[in-house]
């Protein structure tokens, strides 16, 4: 697995993934086949294992890249900055990603990736968001509204986007400032 990070590997590794979340669309992950991915993703399955060792690595590809892109979001959130913007620009990347968003809060196994997503978000928050309360009582606020804010992210992916990212995205930043001391 010692590929050089070149343009070569990174697209391959993009098709990859690609194939991975098409596939995931259409039946369970623990169904999902490397001869699958392969063939979706019209590579062979050398050129697979030059990259991963099997499709569970694949996975926690997908999954990291949504965790860094993530925090990538949540670093440029300030409390005193346009936080509703930064929140609205990170649900656009929801929006633009539905379909891989779907597959990781909602399908079987998908438990795992929302408290790895919780767990990484609320490391980030505790960083760039203080709070003005007993250090005690700090782990249960920021568990609060992350779990809440997930939730209504999972609620407004599950209405088809019923709303705009804006909108949503002022919503969550007024009731997490609602609870938070």
């Amino acid at each position: 697995m010692a590929v050089k990070n070149n343009r070569r590997a990174q697209m391959t590794r993009l098709l990859l993934r690609t194939a991975l979340v098409e596939l995931m669309q259409k039946k369970p992950f623990n169904e999902i086949t490397i001869k699958e991915i392969c063939e979706q993703a019209d590579l062979n399955r050398t050129t697979f294992y030059l990259h991963y060792t099997d499709q569970f690595a694949l996975l926690s590809d997908v999954e990291n890249e949504v965790y860094l892109k993530t925090l990538e979001y949540l670093q440029n959130v300030r409390p005193t900055a346009d936080a509703p913007g930064m929140i609205e620009a990170f649900l656009q990347y929801i929006k633009d990603n539905a379909s891989l968003f779907r597959i990781l809060f909602f399908d079987a196994g998908s438990e795992q990736f929302r408290s790895h997503f919780i767990e990484y978000t609320l490391k980030s928050l505790r960083v760039n968001i203080p709070l003005s309360c007993a250090a005690a009582e700090e782990p249960y606020i920021l568990c609060f509204l992350m779990q809440g804010s997930v939730h209504m992210i999972m609620e407004w992916i599950r209405r088809g986007f019923d709303m705009e990212p804006k909108q949503l995205a002022l919503l969550i930043f007024r009731a997490c400032n609602r609870v938070a001391p």
